[in-house]
């Protein structure tokens, strides 16, 4: 089973250096991003692609289906891979450093870091079940903190001071998923 977890292209968002809503849309450099990103993935036999519910997922992973020959109706929406809410801070100037984001419990009304973990847990085992359907690599195009979360599930921690230091992906980076023993 290989899984391949692709950050979203730059959003109107990132380019604004706003925290970004569900409804966020990829900015023209995100959606030329994408498409590059696409052509990359060319090599690693992509047969199946999951996505997060929010705009700038889902228009990542049309841009990278329609490079890689994959209908857009195959693409599956996989609604806990959506990223962490971030309370009244969404739609808001990033006022704090990245790791903030990462690190932060509760304040401002964040998601808990329990409840990502839990919600990231969810996304794993279904992302598994669907890459089990598939002879080829699935890709899944996600967020910057869930995504994290979501990676650092994939090794099998539970708890964040478990977690490897933070390490935020670029836009419409990829990388593959390193399953731990009780996942692989």
């Amino acid at each position: 089973m290989k899984i391949l977890f692709v950050r979203h292209g730059k959003s109107l968002a990132n380019a604004a250096l706003t925290i970004g809503e569900p409804n966020t849309p990829l900015a023209e450099e995100g959606l030329e991003q994408a498409r590059v990103t696409g052509q990359d993935l060319k090599g690693e036999n992509v047969t199946l692609i999951a996505c997060s519910p929010f705009i700038r997922a889902q228009q990542t992973a049309e841009i990278i289906a329609g490079e890689l020959g994959i209908p857009i109706h195959d693409i599956t929406i996989v609604d806990e891979l959506h990223e962490r809410r971030m309370g009244d801070l969404e739609g808001g100037p990033k006022i704090h450093e990245t790791e903030y984001f990462y690190q932060n419990d509760t304040e401002h009304g964040f998601e808990p870091q329990a409840e990502l973990i839990a919600r990231m847990q969810t996304a794993l085992a279904k992302v598994k079940g669907l890459a089990n359907q598939t002879a080829g690599a699935t890709v899944v195009v996600g967020h910057a903190t869930s995504g994290f979360y979501f990676l650092q599930v994939a090794k099998g921690r539970t708890r964040f001071q478990d977690f490897d230091p933070v390490n935020q992906m670029n836009n419409a980076e990829f990388i593959e998923v390193s399953l731990g023993a009780e996942h692989a």
